[in-house]
Parts: structure tokens; C-alpha cells; sequence
């Protein structure tokens, strides 16, 4: 067991009952039907008030000043961690486990897009610099040519770091070019989507960890009653237009009785389900254009045309970026035009991650990858 959740008074209360002794509430006078009577105020430990604490938790995690962690790599470590806790707290939680790694590979691809901004930047500049040079002394003059030697050395470098080719379109009014505005887009939609991810399926393992399956069960549908609440407002990134918060589905509940019984190969599936077509579908693959770029990636990658540019879209159950090649790895698909954004091509990518995980559980290299998991939740991964 490991440190996951902090302690709060009200997980040993009975819900529905009192939290705080009848003597020591507030007794006042109040008029009532036209006469004076005296009212004491009782708090009552409710559903939603479970949730809202719960849900407050997963908030401090990836907010916790109140505002969203303005790094998404940051944000990112902080969510990966937090999964890794999860599985180290309770091995029944191997969803989780899983997630770890799964986070941790969309935390590769945040590290991938910035990068690839930046280095695209650097060649821009470079450039911008070895041009400015000629047109104010011309090619050469003598007394700068040592100056000019040195910029177009520093171009050289920079544009063979940069991992795009040199065709891009930079309008005067933008600070990023076309490519890089298309980096950014990918970079912010995984970003959301990660967030989003975790602040729904977190609250559902603090609740069903403290309280147990019956009270989930019973409180499970008053969840999506806590938003729009002017005092305690839920933290959710995605927007309730696009995706509505806390509902109850069906495989959720199936989730957990699943933990419950003993059937965690079956918990782990109802979960990938619920993450991939309740939450990331709407969430993030319904947007167009990050479909067309991720379909753009994938078909990039498996060409090889043009090259360097793609990232391969693929799950390494190790803590670092790099793929390994004795099994851990497990890749998308070979086909360049398969569509990470269609459900029903995600989820044999999806599956195949889980049963090759827990295959790793159950043989003698679980211990490798428990040491994984332990390093993402030390915040270690590179």
C-alpha cells in the first residue's frame, strides 16, 4: 500500500446521516408560519457531497493553486503519477496501472510537439538572422565575413534539426508558421484530453476506495448533480457543451462490480471502453483537424515520406519515451491509412496494450515493470 488519497473526516461517516453532533450545531431563531421558532442546522452527509470532495482531490492534483498546472508536461507528470499511486495503493486497480503508461506516452508526444516547435523556431530565426546580415553588408565584406561565416553555420545546424521540411507557410500576422500552428493544435487537444480523463475516471477510484461498491452504486447517478454549482464549481476543461460531466454509464458501474467480484481482466476492458468512447471520442476525436493531423502522422510514420517529420503512435510499459523492441511495445497498426480517431481501430490497439500488460503481471518480469510504474510515480520518466 502507498500514500494515494488524503484523509478526510467524512470517509468514516455514515452517509445520510449527520456529520456533525445534533449539540454541536448552530441552534437559531427563525419565524415560522407567522410565530418565532428556534431551528438548529444539521448537516447531513450526502452523495453529492462525497463527490464534490472527491472530486475536489482530483482538482488539487493537476490545479492545485485553483488554476490548471500551466505546463501541460508538468500537468502531464502530475496525472501519470497519480495513476501509478492508484495501481500501487490497490493492484486491483490495474486499469490504472495501464494508464500510467498510457499517460505517459501522451506526455511523450506533449515533449514531441513542443520540441518540434521550438527546433522549427530556432531554424526561423537562424535564418531570419544570416538574411539580415547579408542585407545590411552585403555577401562580402571582408570585415564581416567571419560574422556572416558564423550565422550561416547556425543556420546549417539549425535547419537540420529541424524535423519538418523547409516548405512551410509563416503568415506576418502570426507568431507560428502553418506547421507549427498544426503542433500546437495537437499538443493543446492531447493536453485537454489527458485532463479530462483523469478528472472523471480519479474521483470514481477515490469514492469506490473509500466508501466501497455499495455506496458507489447508490451515489454513482448523483455525481453529475454537482456542476454549475456557484460555490463549488467542478473543474472541466473539455466544456459541458461538448462533453457533459459525471454521467452514469453503464460501464462504469460494470467497471467496478467487476473489481468488486474478483474479475479484473473484465474492469480493465469496461474502463478502456468507458475512456475511449465516452470521454476521449467526444472529447478530442471529433475534432476535425486533429483528426486530419493524426491521420497525416500515422500515414508520415509508416511511409517514411517525408522523413523524421512522425511520431509512431504506440505504448512502451516502460517509464521512458523510447520504444523497446523485446515486447513491450506495442504499436497501432502498419496500415497507413488506419484513423486513430475511429473507435473501432483504437480499441484493438487499446486492448492489445491491456492483455499484454497484464500478461506482464503475471510472469517473471512483473517486477520490471511494478519498477516502471514506481519511477512514474517518483515523477521520473524522460
Amino acid at each position: 500500500m502507498t500514500q494515494c488519497f488524503k484523509e478526510h473526516p467524512i470517509d468514516d461517516q455514515r452517509l445520510n446521516h449527520n456529520s456533525t453532533p445534533v449539540a454541536d450545531c448552530e441552534c437559531k431563531e427563525v419565524r415560522l408560519y407567522g410565530s418565532k421558532t428556534l431551528v438548529t442546522d444539521v448537516p447531513i452527509l450526502t452523495c453529492s457531497c462525497l463527490w464534490r470532495t472527491y472530486q475536489r482531490e482530483a482538482e488539487k492534483i493537476v490545479a492545485p493553486d485553483g488554476e490548471l498546472i500551466a505546463d501541460p508536461v508538468e500537468r502531464n507528470r502530475a496525472i501519470n503519477a497519480a495513476y501509478a499511486r492508484l495501481w500501487l495503493h490497490d493492484r486491483r486497480f490495474q486499469w490504472a496501472g495501464l494508464a500510467a503508461f498510457a499517460s505517459k506516452q501522451v506526455g511523450c508526444g506533449l515533449l514531441h510537439a513542443a520540441d518540434s516547435i521550438d527546433l522549427i523556431r530556432d531554424e526561423y530565426e537562424s535564418r531570419q538572422r544570416l538574411r539580415d546580415s547579408r542585407r545590411e553588408s552585403g555577401i562580402l565584406t571582408p570585415d564581416r565575413m567571419s560574422e556572416q561565416a558564423g550565422a550561416l553555420r547556425d543556420y546549417k545546424e539549425a535547419d537540420a534539426r529541424n524535423p519538418v521540411p523547409s516548405v512551410d507557410f509563416r503568415s506576418a500576422e502570426e507568431d507560428l508558421s502553418l506547421v507549427q500552428q498544426q503542433f500546437r493544435h495537437v499538443h493543446d487537444m492531447m493536453a485537454m484530453g489527458n485532463t479530462t480523463l483523469f478528472l472523471d475516471i480519479f474521483p470514481l477510484h477515490e469514492f469506490y476506495a473509500k466508501r466501497g461498491f455499495k455506496e458507489f452504486k447508490q451515489c454513482l447517478e448523483a455525481r453529475e448533480g454537482i456542476f454549475g454549482h456557484l460555490k463549488w464549481p467542478v473543474l472541466w476543461p473539455v466544456g459541458e457543451e461538448k462533453l457533459r460531466f459525471g454521467r452514469r454509464y453503464s460501464q462504469i458501474l460494470q467497471a467496478f462490480e467487476a473489481i468488486e467480484t474478483g474479475n479484473i481482466v473484465d474492469s480493465v476492458e469496461y474502463l478502456a471502453w468507458h475512456e475511449q468512447r465516452n470521454i476521449l471520442q467526444p472529447a478530442i476525436y471529433q475534432d476535425q483537424q486533429l483528426v486530419a493531423l493524426l491521420r497525416g502522422n500515422h500515414a508520415s510514420y509508416v511511409t517514411g515520406l517525408p522523413s523524421g517529420v512522425a511520431q509512431a503512435i504506440e505504448l512502451t510499459l516502460t517509464s521512458q519515451c523510447q520504444r523497446v523492441e523485446d515486447g513491450r511495445t506495442i504499436g497501432f497498426s502498419n496500415n497507413p491509412l488506419a484513423d486513430l480517431s475511429d473507435i473501432n481501430q483504437r480499441m484493438p490497439f487499446v486492448l492489445r496494450a491491456a492483455a499484454r500488460f497484464d500478461e506482464m503481471l503475471q510472469k517473471a518480469n512483473r517486477s520490471a515493470l511494478e519498477q516502471s510504474i514506481r519511477e512514474i510515480a517518483a515523477g521520473s520518466q524522460s
